[in-house]
């Protein structure tokens, strides 16, 4: 057994020559992952382009559209106070209610005592 192992395999393909053919494998992957990469990176530079123009649209449209909702922001709270007034308002009319409703009822009570006195 004085032979060295490392020397050949089965094949018969010595330990260099298999060592080379796997590194000259590794350098075409390489150069294939590096093809994806580059690839990768012209879409992920697309992408951030049309996310650019994306977000200048948006910013424009709301540049457009903020006095309208500003104004009907305004129109909203101007709406309700005067809810809020009504509220008010109609709360008044219900204690005035009551208020008329027992004074009635105290009258006719009244008027009909009165009728049974005669």
């Amino acid at each position: 057994m004085n032979e060295d192992p490392t020397k050949k395999f089965a094949d018969g393909e010595s330990f260099e020559a298999r060592v080379l053919s796997e590194l000259s494998a590794i350098r075409g992957e390489q150069a294939e992952i590096r093809k994806d990469i580059a690839a990768l990176d012209s879409r992920v530079g697309s992408v951030e382009e049309r996310l650019t123009s994306l977000e200048d649209k948006v910013d424009a449209r709301l540049r457009e559209t903020r006095p309208i909702w500003e104004a009907v922001s305004e129109d909203i709270r101007r709406l309700d106070r005067k809810f809020d007034e009504v509220i008010k308002d109609l709360y008044e009319v219900r204690a005035d209610y009551s208020s008329y409703e027992k004074r009635l009822s105290q009258y006719e009570k009244r008027l009909s005592g009165l009728k049974d006195v005669r």
